[in-house]
């Protein structure tokens, strides 16, 4: 690269951990990021830097470059999660059983870092550089509504860039085509009777109902999809009865499903229209099932995927990437690329040499990594637009 956006990003390191602090301890839950917006606009006003509101709480922002040209996105995701912080760090959570335990922290320092060192180099950009803090990623429903607004319509190409703690410092992982999973998930309602536990053979027990639909849900499980097929259904929330001495006459189950197959979502579909209602019912009970999804794969175009691995090793040498296989987990960057074409990456943030999952309340980054994570998405936007601007 011509520019020496790694000295610029030395200079603004201390602004992005304090940056990544601030949203660190004050997290918010999906689509209420209201503090984290107000902060997101007050340090791009400071910045001058124009920007524009998607839903309730995403923030587009953007830089204009020196002439017209092509427009490209950078995106990074502000939401947390519903989840006790135990890391012990002085600067935890601040907001009671919220925490941000998948990174967006990071992600949202990213935008930030990127968008104040673009705007300081806007005078060498050809074209446009759109900055998208992006709310409620974690119930997947913020890249719909952006996309709705109407807002990237201009936009050309799009990154994004996911921490991950199963990643040594500084190593990325991607790869051409699909990434990640196919979600989809299901809600079972059962309705009985109320009674008292004196005289059980009076009520019909929801929580016993639920407990045998989970029971054959399970075994329909392995006789619908072969091992190889890499299905995950996963039981995730339960809810049933308020009193010891009350039978319950509610239960209700929520599911989780991810696939590397689209079409294993219809054998899904399979299971819960008819399990949960034939169990009930010869319990005397009724099920009430509501299913969603599919939701989209992350799919990587192989134009987007080959100029992003073309940073990452002119910025952080040939071993600083590895190829990836597609992993179970869920992400809305999906909804941006049906429209867009664009890469999504990871970038390795363990701390200590230590791994550990997402979405723990142990869950805490590597601050280097917010070096690693600005160089490249400024990098790759440069790429872009220079790339496009020999084409024009």
């Amino acid at each position: 690269m011509s520019r020496n956006i790694r000295k610029k990003v030395l200079e603004n390191y201390k602004y992005l951990v304090d940056a990544r602090k601030y949203f660190h301890m004050y997290p918010e839950l999906s689509c209420h990021e209201y503090e984290t917006a107000k902060y997101i606009k007050r340090e791009l006003e400071r910045f001058q830097i124009p920007y524009e509101v998607a839903g309730e709480n995403s923030i587009i922002a953007t830089i204009t470059g020196k002439r017209k040209g092509k427009t490209v996105a950078l995106r990074g995701d502000i939401d947390a999660l519903p989840i006790q912080e135990k890391t012990g760090s002085d600067f935890a959570s601040r907001n009671e059983g919220v925490m941000h335990a998948c990174g967006h922290d990071c992600h949202a320092t990213f935008m930030l870092g990127a968008a104040k060192i673009l705007n300081e180099l806007k005078e060498e950009i050809y074209g446009t550089v759109k900055v998208i803090f992006q709310e409620g990623e974690e119930i997947g429903v913020g890249a719909i509504k952006i996309m709705s607004s109407g807002l990237l319509n201009d936009v050309d190409n799009i990154v994004g860039l996911h921490v991950s703690q199963e990643l040594d410092l500084g190593k990325f992982v991607l790869g051409h085509g699909i990434q990640t999973s196919y979600g989809a998930g299901a809600r079972i309602t059962v309705l009985g009777n109320r009674g008292n536990i004196e005289c059980p053979y009076k009520a019909v027990n929801a929580l016993i109902v639920i407990g045998q639909i989970v029971t054959a849900i399970n075994a329909a499980v392995v006789y619908e999809f072969a091992s190889e097929q890499q299905v995950v259904l996963v039981p995730t929330v339960i809810r049933s009865g308020l009193e010891l001495n009350v039978i319950p006459d509610k239960a209700e189950i929520a599911y989780n499903f991810r696939t590397l197959n689209k079409i294993n979502v219809d054998g899904l579909k399979r299971i819960f229209e008819n399990i949960p209602q034939n169990v009930a019912k010869a319990y005397g009970a009724e099920a009430i099932v509501e299913l969603w999804g599919p939701g989209e794969a992350v799919n990587n175009e192989i134009e987007s995927t080959d100029r992003a691995i073309k940073v990452i090793k002119d910025s952080f040498g040939e071993d600083s990437i590895f190829s990836n296989r597609p992993f179970m987990g869920g992400e809305d960057f999906s909804i941006y690329q049906k429209k867009i074409p664009g890469v999504f990456a990871h970038v390795g943030s363990a701390v200590d040499g230590i791994y550990r999952n997402l979405h723990t309340d142990k869950t805490l980054m590597n601050e280097e990594v917010l070096k690693y994570g600005v160089e490249f998405l400024i990098n790759y936007a440069f790429e872009y637009l220079s790339e496009a601007d020999k084409i024009c």
